[in-house]
């Protein structure tokens, strides 16, 4: 066993080293289809990089908030989830808000031999991106960065900030990936350094061991520790109680879409927009979809294997394939109920905000058990059976109650991205108040 482990480690170093060349060499010349969009997307946008003339308008920053550097868990440019939606709340009220595009040189189309300087990007109003090249181009869910790595990386960060005439800075990091990065940048910035808890790491298959292991030692060198849900505050302050005066509930939520019709379609459409992975219960969906012949089941995202083999042949099953966010309003107007088809381990420990989204439009929601949804009480269907699941949905189509689809709007209307902002807003005003600005 321990001889095997220096084993494993240094076939991983070789596949680390050879995967750049392999992937830009061969395989993606071999399948151009399969290069992820997000590293062309990436550059789309107007950018400048280190040492060339520059040329962003950048406005000032605000005189009183400081600017937000965001360390996300995911690309900005694949889609946008917590982060990047409060990137742009916050932007919203006067903060320039800067995420690290976390592929790490994966992204640029030279090959890491050749000169590749950090890039500075512009993605939305008051919303930057910087690009932080490493000639390992390691994967940021496969290993922690080595110091020499995270220096690298807060090097490019602090080039950006320079560039973009940053004064003062809030961190806020969502991975243990960037703790090293984070703390590099904190003393020299007289930064406060928040780490955001948003999934329960070890339910996720491909999230390195060492990067679970470390998410501790994340939370004890933060300022504040923050929680998207109630179960995983509960699950942390009880293994480490020295957070508990720095933990802090800042939900998910949901963008501000126009106000939605009133009138409910007629149609017995059961809409679902979202992942479409391993985890997701198909075999719930199944049950209901062959128990509800007279309903349409339109699952909007990009079905995995499984989930297409288990649907496709299923005549009121429609897979619609992944929508982009604009659409999908639209999309879940002509529902009837909306789904959250998820049991397992992770589930524990969720905060869907596809529940807000379905609640925007007075929608039943019909789920797998998660604690989380517990306090919606009867505005949620929770299921533990794909037969409980299929009786669920049957109930929530035939569900007539004004009163409950007017609650649902309003816990939407509660929970927007702008509110949660301004939470966390408020949070890290006070947190620099009650420590007289110095925080290091």
């Amino acid at each position: 066993m321990e001889e095997s482990r220096p084993r494993r480690q240094w076939l991983e170093r070789c596949r680390e080293w050879v995967r750049p060349w392999y992937l830009r060499g061969f395989y993606f010349r071999l399948h151009p289809e399969r290069r992820p969009p997000e590293f062309s997307g990436c550059w789309t946008v107007p950018h400048e990089f280190q040492d060339a003339p520059p040329h962003l308008d950048i406005p000032s920053p605000h005189p009183e908030l400081p600017d937000v550097l965001i360390l996300p868990m995911t690309d900005w440019h694949h889609r946008l989830q917590r982060s990047q939606r409060l990137a742009m709340a916050l932007a919203q009220l006067g903060r320039r808000c800067f995420l690290l595009n976390p592929h790490l040189g994966r992204e640029y189309p030279q090959s890491p031999w050749r000169r590749r300087p950090p890039a500075l990007a512009q993605l939305a109003e008051r919303v930057y991106e910087i690009h932080a090249p490493l000639p390992a181009e390691p994967v940021f869910h496969h290993r922690l960065l080595k110091p020499s790595e995270s220096r690298a990386v807060a090097d490019a960060i602090d080039w950006a900030l320079r560039r973009a005439g940053t004064q003062r800075l809030d961190i806020l990091f969502a991975l243990p990936t960037w703790k090293d990065c984070a703390v590099e940048l904190r003393r020299p910035w007289h930064a406060l350094l928040a780490y955001d808890c948003h999934d329960w790491l070890a339910g996720f298959p491909n999230m390195a061991r060492v990067i679970v292991d470390a998410e501790p030692k994340s939370m004890a060198v933060s300022d504040l520790v923050l929680f998207c849900s109630s179960g995983l505050k509960e699950l942390y302050t009880s293994r480490l109680p020295e957070i508990r005066t720095r933990a802090h509930f800042v939900g998910n939520g949901i963008p501000d879409w126009p106000e939605p019709p009133k009138s409910r379609p007629q149609s017995p459409v059961v809409g679902y927009v979202g992942a479409l992975e391993t985890w997701f219960w198909t075999e719930a969906v199944r049950e209901a979809a062959r128990r509800l012949p007279q309903a349409q089941f339109l699952l909007a995202g990009d079905p995995c294997a499984s989930v297409r083999a288990s649907l496709e042949e299923l005549p009121n099953v429609t897979l619609r394939g992944e929508i982009p966010a604009r659409d999908v309003p639209a999309c879940l107007a002509g529902c009837r109920v909306g789904l959250i088809p998820r049991t397992s381990a992770l589930s524990r420990y969720m905060a869907p905000i596809k529940v807000f989204e379905y609640f925007w439009f007075g929608l039943p929601v019909v789920s797998g058990r998660m604690p989380e949804l517990d306090r919606f009480g009867p505005l949620v269907y929770q299921a533990s059976t794909p037969d409980e699941f299929a009786r669920a949905v049957e109930e929530a189509l035939a569900e007539n109650d004004p009163a409950r689809e007017e609650a649902r709007r309003a816990e939407a209307r509660a929970a927007t991205w702008r509110r949660r902002a301004e939470a966390l807003n408020e949070l890290l005003v006070e947190t620099r108040r009650r420590s007289g600005g110095r925080v290091s």
